[in-house]
């Protein structure tokens, strides 16, 4: 029994003088911290600021406006008659657009670009369908002359390819 004790005993002190014994990187030196004035460091670092750089603006031409006449009427391209309605308009527009689409695609040889055109036209046939159904027959007789001079026009670009 005594002699359980005393290695008890013995392991106890071993462990207690292991443990408290200082870390050996700390005992060398204290850290001190030095205070230092930040006035002068602030003097030093200030840098003159550049003017930013203004770019300027190319010109742009600017796009030719809508040939209307009064009240608001749009003229129908090709032709000396304008209209008045909201549809036609819309329509007018949207097959300007696709003419000019067809045309670049004419000129550069690019089947892609006629595919994206082939969504297009069948847009545009819907859109047409249903003016023939909603408008007045002046207004389909107007649309009737701007189709003619549109198809006229689609052929002459077909024949060049």
């Amino acid at each position: 029994m005594k002699k359980t004790i005393l290695t008890t005993f013995l392991c106890l002190l071993l462990v207690s003088v292991i443990s408290c014994k200082k870390d050996p990187k700390t005992d060398k030196l204290d850290a001190v911290e030095v205070v230092q004035d930040s006035t002068d460091v602030a003097i030093e670092e200030v840098v003159e600021e550049k003017k930013p750089v203004v770019k300027k603006k190319k010109k742009t031409t600017k796009k030719k406006k809508k040939k209307t006449v009064a009240d608001g009427a749009m003229r129908i391209p090709g032709t000396s008659i304008s209209t008045n309605n909201s549809y036609s308009k819309k329509y007018i527009r949207d097959y300007e657009k696709y003419v000019r689409n067809y045309k670049k695609a004419v000129e550069a040889h690019d089947m892609d670009s006629f595919l994206k055109l082939s969504s297009a036209s069948s847009d545009l046939s819907r859109q047409y369908n249903r003016l023939m159904n909603i408008l007045p027959g002046e207004e389909i007789e107007k649309l009737s002359q701007y189709m003619q001079l549109k198809s006229k026009q689609i052929n002459e670009l077909s024949a060049k390819m």
